[in-house]
């Protein structure tokens, strides 16, 4: 009999173990959290790209587009500041005239803080140059790009040279007997002149007046300060391309071209001076 009620209690034991095991349904584990996103890494990643992916301005001032060689040497120009490898644009150095050696401009593109200016220069629109092609600048930092895309000159805010008097020429007319010259708001200059030469000419590369008295000298110039580049000239003896001639304004609506004796004087309108002939 206790056999038996042992027996039994076992078997009520087991069903309830059993049902135990079956009738409570398993709890699968919580699953794991997704990871929010770095809000912070995401911003300053993005920002990153942004800047990465800005490059020199390719629109001047006037809203046309740079040529395709000066895009190319400003990017090299910009990719060498950005890197710090400044040697590299040893190879794009032209210097205009009165522009700084290499040692000098590389000393200047080897300073962090003029890098970093300069790298702000190329990102503002160039402003078209008739003594260069564009000017990259921003505030008293800037750099000269040619037409062919070459670094004609860095500027780190050097102070500016102190203006002698007289130095700027107004843009007008100006006259002179058997001469004139003309300069417009740029700078830019044409000088005309008699040589008194017949032809043939007594001397070679002298262009002579084959039809009587005539202004047949021809030179182009670009005035900047107290200086006058001659840009094209078909007088080269007496007026060589690539030279230049001290400019000045001694009194208004007066100009002097050219240094002591041989300075040549012309009037603008409504002035006479002695100097300008008849």
């Amino acid at each position: 009999m206790i056999r038996m009620r042992v027996v039994a209690a076992l078997l009520v034991a087991a069903g309830a173990l059993a049902g135990c095991s079956t009738g409570i349904p398993a709890t699968a584990p919580p699953p794991s959290p997704t990871a929010e996103p770095n809000a912070a890494v995401g911003t300053a990643t993005a920002t990153t790209s942004a800047a990465e992916a800005g490059g020199p301005a390719l629109t001047d001032t006037n809203g046309a587009a740079v040529p395709p060689a000066v895009a190319d040497g400003v990017r090299r120009i910009d990719a060498a500041l950005r890197s710090g490898t400044t040697a590299s644009v040893r190879d794009l150095y032209e210097p205009s005239p009165g522009a700084a050696g290499w040692a000098r401009t590389a000393s200047r593109l080897d300073d962090p803080t003029h890098r970093a200016r300069l790298v702000t220069a190329l990102r503002n629109p160039p402003q078209p140059r008739p003594e260069i092609a564009y000017l990259y600048s921003d505030g008293d930092h800037g750099l000269g790009i040619t037409g062919d895309g070459k670094l004609a000159f860095v500027g780190v805010g050097q102070k500016p040279r102190p203006a002698s008097s007289g130095a700027a020429i107004p843009a007008g007319t100006y006259l002179g007997h058997g001469r004139s010259l003309a300069i417009d708001a740029s700078g830019r200059g044409t000088y005309t002149f008699r040589t008194y030469d017949e032809c043939p000419p007594d001397t070679p590369g002298v262009p002579c007046e084959y039809r009587g008295p005539e202004q047949v000298a021809r030179v182009t110039l670009q005035v900047s300060g107290s200086n006058a580049r001659v840009l094209t000239s078909n007088d080269e003896p007496e007026v060589p391309t690539g030279s230049t001639l001290p400019i000045a304004s001694p009194r208004p609506g007066v100009v002097t071209i050219g240094r002591g004796d041989a300075a040549t004087t012309f009037c603008g309108d409504g002035v006479s001076d002695q100097d300008c002939g008849a």
